[in-house]
């Protein structure tokens, strides 16, 4: 489950590009590197302008290193990630997201079966 890194992309971004303000989406300006890739299926993130901003759900011992590279970890609360993950589930309804109570959505959640 994403969680934190939707801020941490804007927030750097905006560091890299003197805090400015864009249209494009978030995911668009600093990809995923699970899902950057070419035409071709190689990845595609050696054709972003320098420096690089990538996301990634990695873990660090298999991320891919480079020299020069660094790197954020980030690390939630998981009370908090479970009321975010809780909320965003309700935003799609019963069509497609979780249309049930707080109370038992925290009880799959904690025992792992919210996927």
């Amino acid at each position: 489950m994403i969680s934190g890194t939707t801020w941490m992309r804007e927030i750097l971004w905006q560091l890299y590009n003197n805090g400015e303000v864009s249209e494009r989406k978030v995911f668009e300006r600093v990809p995923l590197l699970e899902r950057a890739f070419d035409i071709k299926g190689q990845p595609g993130v050696r054709t972003l302008p320098s420096p690089r901003l990538i996301s990634s759900h990695l873990t660090y011992d298999v991320i891919p290193k480079g020299e020069g590279c660094k790197y954020i970890y980030i690390a939630r609360n998981p009370k908090d990630v479970a009321v975010s993950y809780y909320e965003f589930m309700k935003a799609f309804g019963p069509s497609g997201g979780y249309n049930g109570p707080w109370e038992f959505f925290a009880r799959i959640f904690a025992e792992g079966k919210g996927r």
